[in-house]
């Protein structure tokens, strides 16, 4: 009985041995892809950032919500769980548009735009580290406490997400 055990004991460490690594990391992928599809459509990190990013994950962080007058705001955020459309040559598109709104504390919409943002990704790979930095420059509020009111649109599966960020524009300049 020992024998049998110790001979199958060496028949997984030689399979182990021999493995693919690279097979190992394409089934992987494959399943990273497979999880993806069930996620909802939403986004991930979302913050005010004081310039835009260099990349996924590479961004500053402002440490506070108040802005002076006619200063950028930019948000900086991280959708998951988008589709892709596969296209001729083996690419594969990502495609969201951003609406935008400003709201003020009383829940009026000061200000909106439809298509605030239109991106899109063609990749031979489906790229699951996308990033947008949308700036948005206000001229014209008063001093107070608004609320920017995102909706973002994948265009490839049809889904819609939604998020809030709270700002405020200081008195003076």
């Amino acid at each position: 009985m020992r024998r049998a055990l110790g001979l199958i004991l060496a028949a997984s460490l030689a399979t182990a041995a021999h493995a693919d690594p690279l097979a190992d990391l394409a089934a992987a992928q494959k399943a990273t892809v497979e999880a993806w599809s069930k996620v909802p459509f939403s986004q991930q990190n979302v913050v005010f950032v004081s310039q835009t990013s260099d990349g996924y994950g590479v961004y500053k962080e402002r440490d506070s919500k108040v802005f002076k007058p006619g200063e950028p705001i930019i948000t900086y955020g991280e959708p998951i769980g988008y589709g892709w459309k596969q296209l001729p040559g083996n690419l594969y598109e990502m495609h969201l548009i951003a609406d935008l709104d400003i709201v003020d504390a009383g829940g009026e919409v000061l200000w909106g735009k439809q298509g605030y943002m239109d991106t899109r990704l063609q990749s031979h790979k489906q790229n699951m580290e996308f990033k947008f930095d949308m700036t948005l420059t206000v001229d014209g509020l008063s001093a107070g406490k608004y609320k920017l009111h995102y909706t973002l649109h994948d265009m490839t599966s049809g889904k819609t997400s939604s998020f809030d960020e709270d700002f405020e524009i200081a008195s003076g300049s």
